[in-house]
């Protein structure tokens, strides 16, 4: 059996200077590209950089190839669980 690691993509303390819903679509797709099919991400972001609700994140994930698992706010920090699909 095959355990894979969970990967953490650390978003929090970026300079974003454009527009953050681009930014995040190209990080989740670097992000395909490193990434087996099934295993998980976690990407930690800031909610005052990426003020979206789960529905922007669903979608994001969709186009990236991803499945979104989860979705965490906690103290206005984000932690988004992605599992990329086939």
């Amino acid at each position: 059996m095959v355990t894979l690691i969970m990967m953490v993509e650390d978003q929090r303390n970026i300079t974003c200077g454009g527009d953050p819903f681009n930014y995040l679509k190209s990080t989740l797709k670097g992000l395909a590209f490193q990434l087996e099919p099934g295993q998980d991400v976690k990407v930690l972001l800031l909610k005052e950089k990426f003020p979206f609700g789960r529905e922007v994140y669903e979608g994001l994930a969709r186009t990236s190839k991803f499945k979104l698992v989860d979705l965490q706010e906690n103290n206005g920090e984000i932690a988004v669980i992605l599992r990329k699909t086939q």
